[in-house]
């Protein structure tokens, strides 16, 4: 008699097997701090109580983060000064002379909070200044601030001349003057120098633009002049047009400092420390330098500090960029310019002036702009591209030296690079150690997540971190199943860090009334400390976070495709919109010209890189450099196909006298590749890609889309992550590529738990198996490739199995799996044997527990509101249903807080003389509890002993080993957050003597609520069976 390779025996189970591994990942289920999630620490000022960061410190660990980013947030830059011109009032607060970032009392304080991390094991990541890290203080005027360039200009009409001061610098538009309402304004003081002083004819004005209120205003390339030379005394020009007939346009350029801070000083400064912060140069090494040098006296002379930094300091760190200009600009970049691409800038330097190279691409700075006669990319021409190219060579010399400062103090670097800015952000994400996005700049874009993390994928980064939960939406209104579909999404574009929006230090402030320090003015989520019910439960998310983030940093990425993309400016919008690629399973990244020049940019064994590119695409890229070209060419003469759709490289860049024709030389060379091919549209590339071999390592086919799926591979086990990323339950057949037989097993990131995956058909080099994914619903698989002891499994269950559990030994072949049956089954065993079976007993019919004791917990402030202290009210219910609390009684319309439910279960009894003698039952039941949609947070304990966390997406939980005639105690805890309480108290909450009420008009407009468990809470009834083949 033939015998299967591994022996599966029934067994009787009356409690729930786990299946005994050979090797247990406790770091998967007791994550270390460097691989939780963290939180954004939102520290008001130097006036803060070491004890109130401790307190914090403790509560942060305690909840399983991992970490924090320390930011002295300053009412976000914002003081009595910026108060007075915005118009809020003359506010009450600490003085900044003697608490500004800097101070004496400010450096104690962080050097406090160094120690309060280190005591509550937990890791500190520090901003490099106030606000956002953007800059320092500093006396005015200082090199290494940042600067500008100006332009001024005067119209010279037919027949006319000039004779006049040089036209003099106008400061660029009010909207950007104004710092956005949200940043600081640049302040008008200071000489500006000037560089040059040029001359065009005009051909022509269009007419202003009703949206920018701006003109075009088109130049005679071949008139230009340098009228430079004919300045005298550096300020007088006497000058007539070689054509007269015509009208001509004098145009000058002057280099000024920005004179914006990133954060307010003290009232009456009587030195630079108090008198805040001020934004540095972004473009040069000098700028960076200004930052290191003021930490090396202020902090780092202080030798505990700087041992304690080293210690628990994890990243030194910068926000993303907030700082405005006329034209981005640093000393010395017309000479950086012409050494790096052979010609002068100045003759192009009107054509900067655009909203291209402006503070996200949205605002002009002028009312109008210049461009060339027959140009017909304004904005984005090749002198636009070969400036932003020197501009992002500066930039990497600042991001550099912060690297490179930051190693020598024993600790790494990490910042949000490059957008917002006419940045090449592809090609500066390898210079940071832990690069860094946020879910609120790039729109929760699954797409621009992967464009951002293909570079750091490339390199073979660890951590690559997003500042995630920030909503335009009102604080204390973020539900935690909201937070976690954000992370879910983010962990599938590539992600593997979250920092979470964030934790306000929990401290009484001037004027600022329960809940406490909010930032942002309540316009923005989400206050998470203890002051939200929610903390309480906490634990459960961020170890579901911390377990995937543990995966997800293991080994390294495998994704199946590259595309190529060149964006400068980079702009967060989605290049791949169709899904054919992603409802078939294939992964994908982006990277740029630069990345494909790099050493990692390797090919073997006909794929790319660490990742393992099967495959780069061009999806109608036109922009390229010689050398990514070139680099393309040596990628596919060693095997690794490319493929171009629709339109091929034509521009080079950057653009000298001869690069054009070397580099269509180049591509001309490319395009005749054997492993080159062109199709027309991307509707065509699944089909290129079948022809050609190419397929998912996770091959999808789902009853609705998207999908997501993220591979990594560590050695002997490799782990896949899935995510169901649209609002409906989605049921797909999921076959993995692997290259030898694998044993796949269930990593549960809500408990912990490993156990055998007992649903699959294998082959040598294929897993396939069967994945039912709820709405955001994740499953992490770990396939390994040795495993300590077969197991057997099933290629199919029919529906009357509910779930299969082993209880797999190390030190035999043997295998026992228990059936938990809601009905009789068939399972088909790997060798198409089938197997039937039946509960041994009858099993009560599904019931709704419908009557509940309820206790409302009514958080709210204590009559001393300024305290920041929670006072709690209990509202007492008997015998309700589930239904809102609101609809129980119009008195909690108002609340927010913790609702304790409490109800008898009683297990039907069963005969059990009418048990089968062959697989006789225990005398136990399994009850499956479902519980109804859980708006925030939920607990749930039995006869007072608490349950496993509760997956929002899928509450489910299993009351195993019941005893048939007994009753119990179920209890369920379910959280809201605050909104209803700040919307009741919305007049009468402060920060800072400002309003809630008047500051976030949705606190009035949006409705209160509809807080509870509200819905079915349903049992059905199962037995567990012992089943083998």
């Amino acid at each position: 008699m033939l015998f299967p390779m591994c022996l599966c025996t029934a067994a009787v189970f009356s409690v729930l097997l786990v299946a005994a591994l050979g090797q247990v990942d406790d770091g998967f289920q007791n994550p270390s701090p460097e691989y939780r999630p963290k939180f954004r620490y939102w520290m008001p000022d130097g006036s803060v109580s070491p004890e109130v960061i401790a307190k914090d410190f403790k509560a942060l660990g305690a909840a399983g983060a991992g970490g924090l980013e320390y930011l002295p947030f300053y009412l976000y830059g914002q003081g009595k000064e910026s108060f007075h011109r915005l118009g809020w009032g003359d506010p009450e607060l600490p003085d900044w002379n003697r608490f500004g970032f800097g101070q004496s009392d400010f450096v104690a304080l962080f050097k406090s909070s160094l120690q309060s991390a280190q005591d509550n094991g937990i890791l500190m990541d520090y901003a490099l200044g106030a606000n956002q890290g953007q800059g320092v203080p500093s006396e005015v005027g200082t090199p290494g601030l940042a600067v500008e360039l100006l332009m001024g200009n005067t119209t010279i009409s037919p027949q006319g001349s000039f004779s006049a001061p040089v036209p003099q610098p106008r400061q660029p538009s009010a909207t950007i003057l104004s710092g956005l309402t949200f940043m600081h304004p640049l302040e008008q003081f200071g000489t500006p120098n000037l560089t040059a002083v040029i001359a065009y004819q005009v051909l022509n004005e269009t007419a202003k633009n009703s949206t920018s209120g701006t003109s075009i205003i088109y130049l005679n390339q071949s008139s230009f002049l340098d009228l430079t030379p004919l300045v005298k005394d550096g300020w007088s020009l006497q000058w007539t047009p070689p054509d007269t007939s015509k009208t001509w346009k004098i145009l000058s350029f002057w280099e000024a400092f920005t004179n914006q801070r990133s954060c307010d000083g003290g009232t009456n400064a009587t030195s630079f420390l108090g008198n805040g912060s001020w934004t540095v140069d972004h473009f040069s090494k000098a700028g960076a330098t200004r930052v290191t040098a003021f930490w090396d006296q202020y902090f780092l002379s202080d030798t505990e500090l700087a041992s304690l930094l080293k210690a628990v300091g994890k990243y030194a760190w910068e926000d993303s960029m907030e700082m405005l200009a006329a034209l981005y600009w640093s000393p010395n970049l017309l000479d950086r310019f012409e050494v790096a691409h052979g010609y002068q800038l100045t003759p192009y330097l009107p054509l900067l002036f655009s909203s291209t190279n402006s503070w996200n691409g949205a605002f002009p700075s002028y009312n109008e702009t210049y461009a060339f006669d027959g140009d017909t990319n304004v904005g984005n021409s090749v002198y636009q591209m070969n400036y932003r190219s020197i501009l992002n060579d500066g930039y990497q010399d600042y991001l550099s030296h912060f690297r490179e400062w930051s190693h020598s103090i024993g600790r790494e670097y990490s910042a949000q690079p490059a957008y917002n800015l006419p940045l090449q952000m592809f090609s500066d994400i390898p210079l940071i150690d832990a690069p860094e996005g946020e879910s609120l700049g790039f729109s929760e874009l699954t797409d621009a997540y992967r464009q951002f993390s293909g570079p750091a994928h490339l390199y073979n980064k660890s951590d690559i971190s997003s500042e995630l939960g920030a909503v335009n939406t009102p604080a204390y209104s973020l539900r935690v199943p909201d937070l976690l579909q954000k992370v879910k999404r983010s962990l599938a574009g590539g992600f593997t860090m979250h920092v979470l929006h964030g934790f306000p230090a929990s401290t009484p402030y001037p004027n600022t009334t329960w809940p406490g320090y909010t930032t942002f003015f309540w316009e923005f989520t989400e206050m998470w400390n203890e002051i939200q019910p929610a903390w309480q439960h906490l634990r459960d998310s961020l170890d579901f976070i911390g377990r995937n983030q543990w995966a997800l940093h293991q080994g390294s990425p495998r994704i199946d495709l590259a595309f190529y993309l060149y964006s400068s400016p980079w702009s967060p919008q989605t290049q791949y919109s169709s899904q054919n690629l992603n409802s078939l399973g294939f992964t994908y990244d982006y990277f740029g010209p630069d990345n494909l020049v790099s050493p990692e940019a390797i090919v073997k064994d006909n794929t790319l890189g660490i990742p393992q590119y099967k495959a780069v695409i061009l999806n109608k890229q036109t922009v390229a450099t010689i050398e990514a070209a070139e680099a393309l060419i040596s990628m596919t003469s060693s095997g690794l196909p490319l493929i171009f759709v629709g339109s091929t490289l034509n521009q080079s860049y950057p653009v000298n006298t001869t690069s054009q024709a070397s580099f269509s030389a180049t591509v001309s060379r490319l395009l005749s590749e054997k492993n080159v091919h062109q199709i027309n549209s991307v509707d065509g590339l699944p089909s290129i890609l079948s022809n050609l071999g190419i397929t998912p390592r996770s091959s999808l086919n789902c009853s609705s889309n998207p999908v997501y799926s993220v591979w990594r591979s560590a050695g002997d086990i490799d782990y896949v992550y899935f995510f169901n990323d649209q609002n409906a339950t989605t049921t797909c057949t999921a076959t993995l590529s692997v290259s030898q037989p694998v044993t796949p097993y269930i990593y549960d990131a809500y408990t912990g738990a490993q156990t055998h995956l007992l649903t699959y058909s294998a082959t040598s080099s294929s897993l396939t198996f069967p994945l039912t994914l709820k709405s955001n619903q994740t499953l992490l698989l770990a396939l390994r490739h040795t495993s300590t002891s077969p197991t057997c499994h099933f290629t199919s269950t029919s529906p009357g199995v509910f779930s299969l559990t082993s209880n797999s030994s190390p030190s035999n072949n043997s295998s026992d799996i228990a059936a938990l049956l809601t009905g009789p089954a068939t399972l088909t065993s790997p060798t198409k044997k089938t197997i039937t079976v039946a509960p041994p007993i009858p099993l009560p019919s599904p019931t709704n527990l419908t009557t509940w004791d309820l206790v409302v917990s009514d958080w709210h402030s204590a009559p001393d509101r300024y305290a920041i202290e929670t006072e709690i009210t209990n509202h007492t219910f008997s015998n309700t249903t589930l239904k809102a609390w609101k609809d129980i009684s119009a008195s909690l319309t108002n609340v927010s807080g913790i609702g304790y439910y409490t109800t008898k279960l009683t297990v039907p009894p069963f005969n059990s003389s009418s048990s089968s003698s062959s697989s006789s039952p225990s005398n136990n039941l399994t009850a499956i509890l479902t519980l109804p949609l859980i708006q925030h947070t939920a607990r749930a304990r039995l006869n007072s002993a608490l349950l496993p966390p509760i997956d929002p997406t899928n509450p489910v939980l299993l009351l195993r080993n019941l005893t048939p005639g007994e009753s119990y105690t179920l209890e369920i805890e379910v959280t809201t957050t605050l909104f209803n309480r700040i919307k009741a108290d919305r007049d009468i909450t402060w920060v800072v003597g400002q309003v809630a009420g008047n500051r976030q008009a949705k606190y009035g407009s949006a409705p209160f609520e509809a807080y509870g468990l509200v819905g079915d809470v349903r049992l059905q009834w199962g037995v567990e069976v012992g089943v083998g083949y």
